[in-house]
């Protein structure tokens, strides 16, 4: 028997998980994203080229690194997030794996309180690994998807967007429409 998880707008997974997925909130109802996109080059407003694993992303990052690019976050964005960990994909992958650069609790609700629709990095969780409490992992996973019905897209290449300095473009994601799935791959395009 499956246990009260609850997921999105206090949907309890016993009610509508089965064997061969979700019932309800499926990939497949997500529909197409196309919205204004918004990067927030973290790694560069430290000044350095990757983050080191375990650095958390904080409010003053995400405030600091906007007011420096000269954007900002508006209702419906989707943001984008360089820790520069992505650089270590296939090239240090015991590293890339160990742990990462990511978003700290603070910063995952600053980000849904100007009410996004995605948010994606350049990381394999998005989030801080090791988490900022040993004893609650992947805390922002459960804000974003479960609480605020956040998307999360993972391990994206943004590192021609950063090198052009290209903050705000056109975001279009097409997850496939996989039927009682709960993620799904696609091809991720910034338009500017």
């Amino acid at each position: 028997m499956l246990g009260d998880d609850y997921f999105y707008n206090g949907f309890k997974r016993s009610e509508f998980g089965k064997a061969y997925g979700l019932e309800k909130l499926g990939v497949e109802n997500a529909g197409v994203f196309f919205t204004r996109g918004v990067l927030i080059d973290v790694a560069g407003f430290r000044g350095v080229g990757r983050m080191a694993v375990g650095a958390v992303v904080t409010v003053k990052d995400l405030e600091g690194a906007l007011k420096q690019q000269g954007v900002d976050v508006r209702e419906g964005d989707a943001v984008l997030l360089r820790t520069g960990h992505g650089q270590l994909w296939m090239k240090n992958n015991e590293l890339f794996s160990r742990g990462e650069p990511g978003l700290g609790m603070a910063a995952a609700r600053w980000l849904c309180a100007r009410k996004i629709v995605l948010v994606g990095s350049d990381t394999w969780a998005t989030e801080v690994v090791p988490s900022e409490k040993k004893e609650r992992p992947f805390e922002v996973h459960q804000w974003l998807l479960v609480r605020q019905g956040t998307y999360n897209l993972e391990n994206l290449d943004l590192e021609t967007l950063a090198r052009d300095r290209v903050y705000e473009f056109a975001f279009v994601f097409a997850p496939l429409r996989l039927k009682g799935a709960t993620g799904s791959p696609g091809n991720p395009v910034a338009v500017k």
